[in-house]
């Protein structure tokens, strides 16, 4: 070798960078290799039709076929089965199934959504949970976005989305809701094509009669809401049903609840079962007392449902108390002895002679109709009672009439004449003597009560 040649050789130093080059450039052409090889990432959705969300669907895929069937199906809700029938005891089941089939279905989210709107004072609602909250001329305006063929949106995934909805709300209800509905089918018609948004407002305008005075009514039904509890013998499902039918329309009006928790809880507390109101009662005292200050009233209708199930599956629901069993005990006790407490023969004369006087007078005091208005003229200046100092005698008419004190009023007879005072007293001595009587035939407890209503008869 020459000295040129040897001096133009790598040192061991320039030799080992070479390496360390060579061996990165073979790890990134391998790295490049793997990632040729390895599939896409995963793009994440909750659910498989909301992937590409905003991308127009392709029904001539398999997918897409898929997707459009899921979203036409009907509301698949078990209280549901026979279909929505369009009125209120449904109405919160009816919500909740249609809210799932947005979410599922994507049709509440991303730009092409067909749920989200604009209302006239400004805010954004959901027209699922707060259809009371947006007009139906307003959401029209709205919704010529996707179903006015010269929408913005009228072929892009928004109409598609549309058409799914409407098919799915149409199937969703029984035949006599269909017809019903097709009687408004105007009402959501824009251009001649279904509007789903327009079509779920009218079926809730059917179902709920949306006015003041629906408005109302929910509220006089969720403050009468103890007095329903009493008529469904406290059954905890039913009460927390009638809440949430009354309170969730509220809210879809847009109108506000005053504590509902209290309403609640003033429910639950007339429950007739002594461990529930127990447990109750308790809850209350500490809610009151700030121990419970996140409660809601979704957690307490849970926690009232969850000790409602425990009592019913360990048998202990319904029980009474200890005063409840005397209140029972007491009153079996009262109308055995309501039918052991009868009459004497004395007291039963008494009764015969009161009810035959009362008819005597009935008939003797029966006033001649055939002068009403002289009538009346002669009968009110014998009401006026003399004043102090005048006499209790005086001409009227050419006759003499007597204040009778027994009779409060001007007579012809005296009051020493009057029989009306003499029979009042002969009533008086033949009570006490049969009140005397009947002591000695009844109990000491009944000679009590006789002697204190013979008593009462006096001073009347």
């Amino acid at each position: 070798m020459s000295r040129q040649a040897a001096n133009n050789a790598p040192t061991a130093e320039q030799f080992a960078q070479l390496l360390a080059q060579v061996t990165a450039l073979q790890n990134e052409l391998s790295t490049l290799r793997n990632q040729q090889n390895r599939p896409n990432a995963v793009v994440f959705a909750d659910t498989p039709q909301t992937l590409k969300v905003e991308d127009l669907i392709d029904y001539e895929t398999k997918r897409g076929a898929e997707i459009y069937k899921q979203g036409c199906a009907p509301l698949d809700d078990k209280s549901l089965t026979d279909g929505f029938n369009m009125t209120p005891d449904q109405t919160v089941t009816f919500i909740e199934a249609l809210q799932r089939r947005c979410t599922e279905m994507g049709w509440n989210i991303g730009n092409k959504n067909i749920t989200s709107f604009t209302n006239a004072k400004g805010d954004t609602v959901d027209i699922i949970k707060n259809y009371g909250q947006i007009d139906e001329a307003t959401l029209r305006t709205a919704c010529e976005r996707f179903c006015s063929a010269a929408g913005a949106d009228s072929r892009t995934r928004a109409r598609q989305n549309n058409t799914m909805m409407s098919i799915c709300l149409a199937k969703s209800l029984t035949a006599e809701a269909q017809a019903r509905l097709l009687t408004y089918r105007n009402d959501y018609l824009i251009g001649g094509i279904e509007c789903a948004p327009l079509m779920y407002k009218v079926i809730m305008r059917l179902a709920t009669i949306d006015s003041v005075a629906t408005t109302q009514a929910l509220r006089d039904n969720l403050h009468a809401l103890g007095t329903f509890a009493s008529t469904v013998s406290g059954d905890i499902d039913k009460i927390n049903a009638e809440f949430d039918k009354n309170y969730s329309q509220l809210i879809a009006r847009g109108a506000t609840v005053d504590d509902p928790i209290g309403i609640l809880f003033a429910a639950y507390q007339v429950v007739p079962c002594f461990n529930f109101k127990t447990y109750i009662n308790r809850m209350h005292e500490d809610y009151l007392d700030g121990k419970y200050q996140m409660m809601t009233y979704e957690s307490l209708m849970g926690m009232a449902k969850n000790k409602y199930n425990y009592l019913r599956n360990k048998g202990t629901w319904g029980a009474k108390s200890i005063d409840d069993d005397k209140i029972v005990a007491m009153t079996a006790a009262i109308n055995e002895l309501k039918g052991q407490l009868k009459l004497s023969p004395q007291l039963a004369a008494v009764a015969e002679k009161g009810n035959k006087k009362k008819k005597s007078q009935k008939n003797k005091n029966k006033k001649d109709k055939s002068d009403r208005v002289k009538q009346k003229k002669d009968e009110a200046w014998k009401k006026i009672p003399p004043k102090e100092g005048e006499k209790h005698e005086k001409k009227h008419d050419e006759r003499t009439y007597h204040w009778c004190e027994h009779h409060m009023a001007w007579t012809m007879h005296s009051p020493k004449e009057c029989r009306l005072g003499k029979e009042r007293k002969e009533d008086k001595t033949s009570r006490t003597h049969v009140a005397a009587a009947a002591a000695t035939a009844v109990n000491p407890s009944y000679q009590a009560l006789l002697s204190t209503l013979a008593k009462f008869q006096d001073e009347e």
